[in-house]
């Protein structure tokens, strides 16, 4: 019996959380708050349009008028010690800055040659010693002790040791260190309309990019539930306690159905797949995830190849998929060379070369439900594209 009732106390808190999001959605919806410009144009799936959003903002000679007011608070924000001293009035900004192996999602210069330098992986992924190499071309451009790295995610995760090595950087995060510089921001702009509006829209989508989107009033309806009935508070806590397995019977669901999405789209291309048929694996640092791979119908030396799964660290769905072959290394540099440079337009990563990855996009979820409804076109889309692409160009 008092299994039958534990039972029926968590379905009914399950049932009453789920009536506060639905209210929560409505209220959003009949206000407006489920209109966002940014989410209309695709900007939440396209890491190179999120970079290109904040250096706007950051730019002192931009069109939102407000000259350096926005880069002095994100460097007061940010940056410290470094802070003193950074000249922000001409200082200039510079989006996918092409620097030796690789490009700088985002740099800041200023006249006296002192610089902030931006690795933004709201998505991606990262590169192979990618923010060894960073430092090392900082160091000889700017010197010891004149640039700061910013290493950018959803939610302020540490790059991974083989990125980052010895090398001093600091973390910051969409859901909390940019939505607390851009709210400064919207008191900046408070008699610029038309800019206060368009922060506050991409405040918005961060939000929603981060699961932020119920506002504080329901919030705090969840947490009285909760903690206003003995019962509720137990059965949450034993939900915790059950969540990591209800992780893996996730992620094996939505992987098997993004495999089974994956096969239909390479069949809607007529790809022919690879004798190494999709599968599951677990690597060295415990993720588990699924990957397949399909031989393009016209180069049997190239694979579209999509790569699906749950990164220890962050929680996240991590989808990559681009171009890949067995024999990448050995490919004439000039191949190479005209691969990378079709991709790069299209805004794909070329930095991971050594793993076998010609080009590679990724995309990081943390709204799983959401994965399991979105990934799946973005992949279809995505495959399009990659196919069309290397027809265009004669591969």
């Amino acid at each position: 019996m008092d299994n039958i009732d534990s039972m029926d106390n968590i379905t009914n808190l399950l049932n009453q959380i789920g009536v506060i999001r639905e209210k929560n959605a409505e209220i959003l919806e009949a206000s407006g708050g489920m209109f966002n410009m940014f989410e209309v144009c695709g900007v939440n799936h396209y890491e190179n349009t999120h970079s290109k959003i904040i250096a706007a903002f950051l730019n002192p000679k931009g069109s939102h008028g407000l000259k350096d007011k926005f880069l002095k608070c994100f460097v007061d924000t940010f940056g410290g010690d470094f802070s003193n001293g950074f000249e922000c009035e001409n200082a200039k900004v510079h989006v996918e800055h092409t620097v030796r192996n690789g490009r700088w999602d985002i740099s800041i210069v200023d006249n006296q040659n002192k610089a902030i330098i931006i690795e933004n992986k709201i998505y991606a992924g990262d590169g192979w010693e990618q923010l060894q190499k960073y430092d090392s071309i900082a160091k000889d451009k700017y010197g010891e002790g004149n640039y700061k790295i910013f290493y950018l995610t959803l939610f302020g995760v540490e790059a991974s040791d083989q990125s980052a090595g010895e090398v001093e950087y600091t973390p910051i995060s969409y859901s909390k260190g940019i939505i607390n510089w851009l709210e400064k921001c919207v008191a900046i702009a408070a008699r610029f309309p038309m800019v206060r509006e368009t922060i506050i829209q991409y405040i918005n989508l961060i939000k929603k990019l981060t699961n932020q989107d119920m506002n504080t009033e329901h919030r705090e309806e969840i947490v009285d539930i909760i903690v206003g009935n003995p019962s509720f508070f137990e059965n949450a806590e034993y939900i915790q306690g059950v969540w990591n397995d209800c992780k893996r019977k996730m992620r094996i669901k939505v992987g098997k159905e993004l495999g089974s999405i994956i096969k239909a789209t390479a069949n809607e291309f007529k790809l022919e797949r690879d004798c190494a048929k999709g599968e599951y694996y677990y690597d060295d640092f415990g993720n588990e995830g699924y990957t397949i791979a399909f031989l393009h119908k016209n180069n049997w030396n190239y694979f579209i190849s999509v790569e699906f799964f749950l990164d220890f660290k962050s929680d996240n769905f991590v989808l990559n998929i681009g171009l890949t072959s067995d024999d990448a290394l050995n490919t004439s540099s000039e191949t190479i060379s005209k691969l990378q440079k079709i991709f790069i337009n299209l805004g794909f990563s070329t930095e991971y070369l050594d793993i076998q990855w010609i080009a590679v996009k990724t995309w990081q979820e943390p709204s799983w439900i959401k994965a399991q409804q979105e990934m799946a076109n973005y992949v279809f889309e995505e495959i399009k594209n990659i196919d069309d692409v290397l027809k265009i160009n004669g591969f």
